[in-house]
């Protein structure tokens, strides 16, 4: 269920993203309420591993 769940937010956080950015304004909280035992350097990781997929168009 927390995959679903982030992968929604991911989902909208990348449509945010491309259209006036800050999609992490969105997906940093999906992840810190999905995985609140998960190290913040772990989660941050993510997020900025995300956005480096979003904004290279891999």
């Amino acid at each position: 269920m927390d995959i679903l769940i982030v992968s929604v937010a991911s989902l909208f956080a990348g449509w945010i993203d491309s259209i006036v950015g800050g999609g992490g304004l969105i997906l940093v909280p999906a992840l810190f309420a999905a995985f609140p035992s998960s190290p913040p350097a772990n989660l941050f990781g993510t997020n900025k591993s995300a956005s480096l997929w979003g904004i290279y168009g891999w």
